[in-house]
């Protein structure tokens, strides 16, 4: 009787265990949607500033001496895998390209790896979970970024997040930010009624938040489809527990009533003699 206590008791930790892991894929499922849904209008937006650009004269190139920023994308939350560790990798070998500046960390996740490789990041700051959380997060990254930038802490600035590749595949990338990209296409006139310094200063602010935008979106959607095939593969192997254990239990059943009939025949026909 004592196994089968202990099986039912498995079978009532496994069928929790299961009900949390739907519960985590549902969710996946919702911000990956979203995350994709809204991607294409960030990218569009992105590719509109570029044109702004072109009213811009090219900024000269950084010296070779000059700090590189980094902002890592990474992830708070579990059921990813390997995704955060190969992230940290990507910024860990950026950074020793580049040399020393300041690391901006998204998710404590991926602070640790860093302080593990010997980097302690400048800042750390919450990963964004959603879609609707970016804005939150953006605003004072964007801030953040541009004072460290105005104090000289760096010229050029790179980000490293997951660039999406399908529900569940993803690839770690690095993308240039600062200097501003070059400008494709005829060069606009200049406004006569812009100063063009501080017309430089509100494209580079947007183009930053455009550009962390769109990189942030698409993370996540790596993300929460890396979590969909993670969350997918444990309702699979739980569902095949949850079998064997249940087949176990009705064994276990039956075996202890063929005993007990057997006992009460043993005993009836003792009684009789």
């Amino acid at each position: 009787m004592s196994r089968e206590r202990a099986l039912e008791r498995r079978l009532r930790t496994l069928a929790s265990l299961a009900e949390v892991i739907a519960a985590l894929r549902s969710l996946s499922a919702q911000h990956f949607q979203a995350s994709r849904a809204r991607l294409p209008l960030a990218r569009a937006y992105r590719d509109e500033l570029m044109r702004f650009l072109a009213a811009l004269d090219p900024p000269p190139d950084p010296p070779a001496a000059t700090p590189t920023g980094i902002v890592l994308v990474g992830a708070d939350l579990g059921l990813v895998g390997d995704y955060t560790a190969n992230l940290v990798r990507e910024a860990i070998a950026l950074r020793r390209e580049r040399g020393p500046g300041p690391l901006v960390c998204l998710g404590e996740r991926a602070r640790a790896g860093l302080v593990r490789a010997g980097i302690e990041p400048t800042a750390v700051k919450r990963a964004s979970t959603s879609a609707a959380g970016i804005t939150t997060l953006l605003v004072p990254l964007v801030d953040d970024l541009l004072s460290l930038h105005a104090a000289g802490a760096f010229r050029s600035l790179w980000l490293v997040a997951a660039r999406f590749e399908g529900a569940g595949h993803y690839t770690p990338v690095r993308v240039p930010v600062l200097p501003l990209p070059a400008a494709s296409g005829p060069k606009l006139p200049a406004s006569p009624y812009a100063d063009p310094e501080r017309l430089r200063q509100a494209v580079t602010r947007e183009y930053l938040y455009a550009a962390l935008h769109e990189t942030i979106l698409e993370a996540l959607c790596s993300e929460h489809g890396k979590r969909l095939l993670t969350t997918e593969s444990a309702r699979g192997w739980l569902d095949e527990r949850i079998a064997a254990t249940r087949r176990q239990l009705a064994s276990i059943r039956r075996e202890s009533a063929t005993q007990e009939v057997l006992e009460l025949a043993s005993a009836g026909r003792f009684g009789r003699t």
